[in-house]
């Protein structure tokens, strides 16, 4: 199989990830999921691998709305969908009562969604399109939208508080059908929701908790297993010869924190190479001429992010003076030498940078270890940190 890092994956291109997606299921069956985790980790991937092989007697649907910028947007994407997917019902015309609304207000057959009087009866039309799908599949539905914190997002920077109005809609949806387990949501996204939260609570006093009621499922790197299916496809299947199989596959394991795309870029190279033989101190000289590459804007959007979402809290400098820090360590470090280091470099009370510290744990930047009896940080991935350590430290 030829690697495709950075590209869109789908069907037996999908590799591994089935204990992640079997956990999915599981959180499913008793309420609705977000789904975290950093850019580039893999995660729509996943969701196009539970649209494409849903959990039998389940129909799912993938939802993309990174464009979305107002509710009817959601409305439409959601709607196509469904109307893609046409599930047969036994009871009546599948989507009639959203078909018959859209008529209404539009006074003609359905087709754009961003008419005056579509876009202000957002509200009653998401909710019909709800019911009407699960009044009419014959099996529940699961309904993925990807990139859901970045609508929100877009939809408070053009219409503020309408965004919240959004979110309290989707909530009371959510409730409705929660105990009947006819319908299941799952959010996902590379922004993180609370970053969004706490801009519309300091910015719009929202006061609301939206998806409080949700299971949290924050995905990570590859297990060590589905690297070695990767070094398979990628590799093996294309004649490149592994020495050391196993040593090989624990390499890449460690070098590339199991991230299937940093997986994918270091075989399309000895691909590219046309290798016909590769061996474990190979994939260390890889990683190392990746992370030096001006070329590459995968890492880039984790301090673009912070740019971005943490500067409009204010909290931008202690994100980039605390990775800075973290970036140093190999190891754990103490929250409080963490509070004394950025007490040194500005003006800044405790409380900020330990609600700055929850922001970037919160966002996978970084992991938390308590064991010792005190709260230690490190980064969550050695491909971020050292990346950091070369380019912003």
């Amino acid at each position: 199989m030829k690697a495709n890092p950075g590209g869109t994956v789908t069907g037996g291109a999908i590799i591994g990830r089935e204990v992640e997606i079997a956990d999915i299921w599981r959180k499913l069956e008793t309420r609705s999921i977000v789904l975290s985790a950093e850019r580039r980790v893999g995660k729509t991937s996943i969701l196009r691998k539970i649209s494409e092989q849903p959990r039998d007697g389940w129909k799912a649907f993938l939802v993309l709305v990174e464009s979305a910028r107002h509710p009817i947007d959601c409305v439409e994407a959601v709607y196509t969908e469904a109307e893609r997917q046409e599930v047969p019902s036994r009871k009546a015309v599948w989507l009639s009562k959203i078909k018959a609304a859209y008529d209404k207000a539009a006074q003609v057959q359905a087709g754009g969604w961003r008419l005056p009087q579509l876009s202000s009866g957002w509200k009653s039309l998401l909710r019909l399109l709800i019911d009407d799908i699960a009044e009419h599949s014959p099996a529940p539905v699961l309904i993925m939208i990807d990139e859901f914190p970045l609508m929100v997002a877009n939809i408070a920077d053009d219409h503020g508080a309408l965004a919240m109005e959004f979110l309290d809609t989707l909530r009371e949806i959510r409730q409705k059908y929660e105990g009947t387990g006819n319908i299941r949501f799952l959010f996902s996204g590379s922004i993180g929701l609370h970053l969004i939260l706490q801009h519309l609570k300091a910015a719009h006093g929202y006061k609301g908790s939206p998806t409080n009621d949700m299971a949290l499922k924050v995905l990570g790197g590859m297990s060590r297993h589905d690297t070695e299916l990767m070094c398979q496809s990628y590799l093996d299947e294309e004649g490149i010869e592994r020495k050391n199989p196993e040593a090989f596959a624990d390499q890449m394991f460690a070098s590339t924190d199991g991230l299937p795309l940093y997986i994918q870029y270091v075989c399309d190279q000895f691909q590219a190479h046309a290798a016909k033989s590769v061996e474990p101190d190979q994939i260390v000289g890889i990683v190392r001429q990746m992370l030096d590459s001006r070329e590459l804007e995968w890492f880039r959007n984790a301090a673009q992010r912070i740019d971005t979402y943490y500067a409009r809290l204010g909290a931008s400098e202690r994100a980039f003076a605390i990775l800075a820090l973290l970036s140093r360590e190999s190891g754990f470090v103490s929250e409080e030498l963490v509070i004394h280091y950025l007490l040194s470099q500005m003006p800044v009370e405790r409380k900020a940078v330990t609600d700055t510290l929850e922001l970037l744990l919160d966002d996978n930047y970084l992991v938390r270890d308590t064991s010792g009896g005190e709260r230690t940080y490190r980064f969550r991935y050695v491909l971020m940190r050292d990346w950091w350590r070369i380019n912003r430290a």
